[in-house]
C-alpha cells in the first residue's frame, strides 16, 4: 500500500494532507478500487514512520469526504466508485447526502451540522484561488519525483495520476482541472481527451546534478546495472549513464519484478530510482542492502528543467491573477 504514494517530511504541506491527497488521487483514478482494505492505522504509521494520530486524521478526512468507510472491528475500506455516467451535480448531491448521513450517525444536531458546513465553506472560499494541477505520467518513479518538485509551488492543489488510468477514465481530467502537466512523450495520448488544449503544459526533465556527479565518478572498469519499477525510467537512466560515465559495461535495465539476484551477481555498481524502497519487496531490499555495504548504490532523481519550471510557474501565476479578478 505504501507504494501508492510518497511522503516528504521536508515539505511545508502537513503529512496528513499529503496522505489525503495521494490516497484520494489513487482512489479516484482506480489504483485503489472500491472494496480495497487499507492498512491499519498502526501498520501504516510504522511503515511510514509517522505518528498514528497523523494516519488517523488522514483516514478521518477521507471518511468524511466519502472516499473510504471505517467499519468498527473490521478496518478501513475504499467506498468511492468512479461514476463516469453520472452528472457532476448528481455526484455532488450524493457526496453531500453521504456526509450528512455520517454526521447524523455521529450524533450531531442539525444546528451543529450547519455550523460545521459553514466552517468548511469558509475554508473552501479561502482556497478558491488555488489552481488545480493534474500531473500525468506513465511511470511511477517520474510521477513521484515530479510530484515532489511541483509541491514547491504555492497555491496549487496537486493531483497525480498514471497515464493508464487517464486512458481508462478520461473524465478524471474534468473541466475543474486548470492545468495538466506532463512530459512530451505522454502529451500525445492526453491531448485527445482535453477539450481545451491550452490547459496542457509540457515539461522537460533533467537528471539531478547530484546523480550526474555520482555517475561521472564511475570508473571504466565498473560493471553497471540499472534496476527500476518501470521500463521507461530504466531507459532514461540507461541513456544518461551512457552519456556521462566512462564505464565500458552498462547492462540493459531490468525491473524489480525480474531476477534481481542473478542480475547483480557480477555488478560493481547499481543505479536505482530515488525512493526505490517503495517499489521493491523485502527480499529485494535485503539483497540491495547487502550489495550497498561494499559497492555503490546510486539513487537516480529527475527534476523539472529550469526553463519548464519557470514557464509553469508563470502559467499558474497568470491563472491565479485571472481567478482573482
Amino acid at each position: 500500500m505504501t507504494k501508492m504514494f510518497h511522503i516528504d517530511p521536508s515539505l511545508k504541506i502537513p503529512i496528513y494532507q499529503q496522505l489525503v491527497d495521494e490516497l484520494r488521487a489513487n482512489i479516484k483514478n482506480g489504483n485503489l478500487p472500491i472494496g480495497t482494505r487499507l492498512p491499519t492505522v498502526r501498520d501504516l504509521s510504522e511503515q511510514l514512520n509517522v505518528a498514528p494520530g497523523t494516519i488517523k486524521r488522514a483516514y478521518d478526512q477521507l471518511n468524511l469526504e466519502g472516499f473510504i468507510k471505517l467499519i468498527q472491528g473490521r478496518g478501513s475500506f475504499v467506498s468511492y466508485k468512479p461514476m463516469g455516467s453520472a452528472s457532476r451535480k448528481d455526484r455532488a448531491m450524493a457526496a453531500i447526502d453521504q456526509a450528512l448521513k455520517q454526521m447524523e450517525e455521529m450524533g450531531f444536531s442539525l444546528s451543529e451540522i450547519n455550523i460545521f458546513l459553514n466552517l468548511k465553506l469558509r475554508e473552501l472560499a479561502d482556497k478558491q484561488d488555488n489552481i488545480r494541477v493534474e500531473l500525468v505520467e506513465d511511470c511511477p518513479e517520474l510521477l513521484s519525483q515530479i510530484s515532489r518538485h511541483l509541491r514547491r509551488i504555492d497555491r496549487i492543489d496537486l493531483y497525480s495520476t498514471m497515464l493508464d488510468n487517464v486512458m481508462a477514465y478520461p473524465y478524471t481530467l474534468d473541466e475543474d482541472t486548470d492545468i495538466v502537466v506532463t512530459t512530451a512523450h505522454c502529451a500525445e495520448n492526453i491531448e485527445g481527451f482535453l477539450p481545451d488544449k491550452k490547459k496542457l503544459a509540457k515539461i522537460a526533465l533533467r537528471l539531478s546534478s547530484k546523480t550526474t556527479k555520482q555517475i561521472i565518478k564511475l570508473s571504466p572498469e565498473d560493471r553497471v546495472g540499472i534496476i527500476c519499477a518501470h521500463s521507461s525510467f530504466g531507459e532514461m537512466v540507461y541513456r544518461a549513464c551512457r552519456n556521462y560515465t566512462e564505464a565500458d559495461s552498462v547492462a540493459e535495465p531490468i525491473t524489480f519484478k525480474d531476477n534481481i539476484g542473478a542480475y547483480i551477481k557480477d555488478k560493481t555498481a547499481l543505479l536505482l530510482p530515488e525512493g526505490y524502497e517503495q517499489y521493491c519487496s523485502a527480499d529485494t531490499m535485503r539483497r540491495l542492502a547487502q550489495f550497498g555495504k561494499s559497492k555503490p548504490l546510486i539513487n537516480c532523481l529527475y527534476h523539472i528543467d529550469e526553463g519548464s519550471f519557470m514557464y509553469l510557474r508563470e502559467k499558474i501565476e497568470r491563472l491565479i491573477e485571472k481567478k482573482s479578478i
